[in-house]
């Protein structure tokens, strides 16, 4: 399949997507804004798609690898959380022949033996809990920064053209020495980082997005660790240059938690299709 074969409204079906995944105790909450988007809304943009390829802020390599298995394992890669949590399976199938394409198209390792993380999983299981979609894992990188990851993401455009939806996968704001518990008013710091990224985003300012450390307010703050961000400069990066971000999800969990999510539509798609 070929970009010249895709209607404008099936290409818009592999415009790459940010997810904020949350806790582990996503799928237990079942009375948040977040389980509702995830359980009722993100199947919507599943439509015609033939695998998706999750980026987790739980995996990690140093240099890009790929899950190969046909089985995917479900890792319950947390601790400390109610025992139902860990009964829960997600029976999705990989897709090793597409994978291994995928691997040489852009010079990754294979891992046949690697499942999904609950930042692949968990979404999955709200979302699609037919587990009728392929999904296989690209690693982040080890010590990555934002420009290795959005560069990563550009080396991910040509998958739209197999039929494959890149989905990354990690958090907004990730600071979890300061979530309130007693879940009271949103904080001001973390309404203001976030609204910094996604006016970065809205305006392609990408200069400004990969120095968010050193120009986002409460930077340190939100990521005193940045892996669970890197995701987002993965699909950002698999976007086309002329992209149009959507915000598709927008809520805060514990206080500080926000659990936003952003899909990259492809504008010259749009534009064909209007």
């Amino acid at each position: 399949m070929t970009n010249a074969s895709l209607s404008p409204n099936t290409a818009q079906s592999f415009a790459p997507i940010f997810i904020s995944h949350g806790s582990p105790m996503l799928v237990a909450r079942q009375n948040t804004p977040a389980f509702d988007f995830f359980a009722k809304e993100l199947d919507a943009h599943f439509d015609a798609v033939r695998a998706i390829l999750m980026v987790s802020a739980h995996w990690q390599t140093d240099v890009p690898t790929i899950s190969t298995a046909k089985s995917q394992e479900t890792i319950y890669d947390f601790r400390g959380f109610p025992k139902s949590l860990y009964d829960l399976r997600y029976n999705a199938h990989g897709d090793p022949e597409l994978a291994h394409q995928i691997a040489d198209l852009i010079g990754a390792k294979t891992d046949d033996a690697r499942g999904l993380d609950h930042g692949a999983w968990m979404p999955m299981i709200l979302a699609r809990p037919t587990a009728d979609i392929p999904v296989f894992q690209l690693s982040m990188l080890t010590h990555g920064s934002p420009s290795d990851h959005y560069e990563l993401g550009q080396k991910l455009r040509g998958l739209r053209d197999l039929g494959v939806l890149v989905i990354g996968s990690g958090a907004m704001t990730h600071n979890l020495r300061t979530l309130d518990h007693a879940e009271g008013p949103i904080e001001p710091w973390a309404q203001d980082f976030t609204n910094w990224m996604i006016d970065k985003a809205k305006t392609h300012d990408i200069n400004a997005l990969l120095g968010y450390r050193a120009q986002a307010p409460h930077a340190i703050k939100a990521h005193p660790e940045d892996d669970h961000l890197m995701p987002f400069y993965v699909a950002l990066g698999a976007a086309t240059d002329g992209y149009t971000p959507d915000l598709i999800h927008d809520s805060y969990e514990f206080g500080n938690l926000a659990m936003t999510a952003l899909r990259f539509y492809d504008q010259d798609a749009a534009k064909a299709a209007a």
